[in-house]
């Protein structure tokens, strides 16, 4: 047999199509939120608005943070980055979303100070010009987020790894954010949902001042508006920051794991280590201590059987 068939490649990324799908997406979205992104800022100008302003330069760091998940999609493509990091360039799928989760948390406090210090020193705002841009905002919004929306976001497999996934679900898998595909992309998609909610919160704020005099609601909608978005960032920078720094993973329990040999009385597991090299990779280091020589085969059949992992190495101790 020849050498090349044992050789183990690490492009994770590469065989993914639903990567390639995202970053096609991410990219027309780039272009909707850029246009839209001139469009709100210039208008912010001319009209006063700070919600239609802080809406805009929201958008902005969008264009930046979209950008960005875009040099990251790349970057994990790369066949020859692939080949340069140990175990593939998957993490820079999470990076990506690291760094995007960062600026849109400092965006948020832009927007939380820019809207208090309005709330103390009131602006004339051209109310129907202002609605009517941070309207157009919205419906640019909602298609993004229709464009980037994947009800199928939790899927963790390519078709023939599905079985493994069926029983993944069966041992402590669950569906929360900490468990995504693929963290670049729910970042974009985190994104043009905060945009999406302060267009809303733009147009509401608007209308009040405008029927209402309420010219404080303005202001005050960007301050309520910098805060839920902050929220968010947190939880984006959390969980993206749990893959990059090798967390023990989320979707595979350790404990699913062990129980596979607890009724084997000459086996003894003393080191198991499972964590994500990309988006639809695991790799797992086992260490077992046996009274019987069993070989390694044996182990991994019977991890391989229950669970989904790429990169599986085991050394057994007699």
């Amino acid at each position: 047999m020849s050498v090349e068939k044992y050789t183990h490649s690490h492009d994770y990324v590469m065989r993914d199509s639903k990567i390639g799908s995202n970053e096609k997406k991410t990219a027309l979205v780039v272009i909707l939120t850029f246009v839209t992104m001139i469009a709100e800022i210039t208008y912010g100008h001319i009209t006063g608005s700070m919600a239609l302003l802080a809406d805009g330069w929201h958008m902005a760091s969008h264009v930046g943070a979209l950008g960005i998940s875009l040099v990251a999609y790349r970057l994990a493509r790369s066949e020859k980055l692939n080949q340069r990091f140990s175990f593939g360039a998957g993490k820079f799928i999470p990076l990506g979303g690291y760094t995007s989760a960062l600026m849109l948390g400092l965006v948020a406090i832009f927007m939380g100070y820019e809207s208090l210090h309005r709330v103390l020193n009131p602006v004339d705002i051209n109310f129907s010009t202002a609605i009517g841009v941070s309207v157009l905002g919205l419906i640019v919004n909602l298609v993004s987020a229709i464009l980037l929306w994947d009800s199928h976001d939790h899927h963790h497999g390519h078709d023939h790894h599905h079985h493994h996934d069926d029983c993944a679900h069966g041992h402590g898998y669950d569906h929360d954010d900490e468990h995504v595909h693929d963290h670049n992309h729910k970042s974009a998609l985190i994104h043009v949902i905060a945009d999406a909610f302060t267009s809303v919160l733009a147009i509401v704020a608007l209308i009040t001042g405008k029927y209402l005099g309420w010219n404080w609601a303005d202001p005050a909608m960007g301050i309520v508006g910098s805060v839920v978005i902050l929220k968010w960032a947190y939880g984006l920078c959390r969980a993206t920051l749990w893959e990059l720094l090798d967390g023990n993973s989320k979707l595979i329990k350790k404990e699913d794991v062990l129980n596979l040999f607890e009724d084997d009385v000459h086996v003894e597991v003393t080191d198991l280590h499972i964590w994500r090299i990309a988006p639809n990779a695991h790799a797992c280091e086992l260490m077992v201590y046996s009274k019987v020589a069993q070989g390694s085969e044996f182990y991994r059949s019977k991890i391989l059987a229950k669970f989904d992992i790429e990169h599986l190495i085991i050394e057994e101790r007699t």
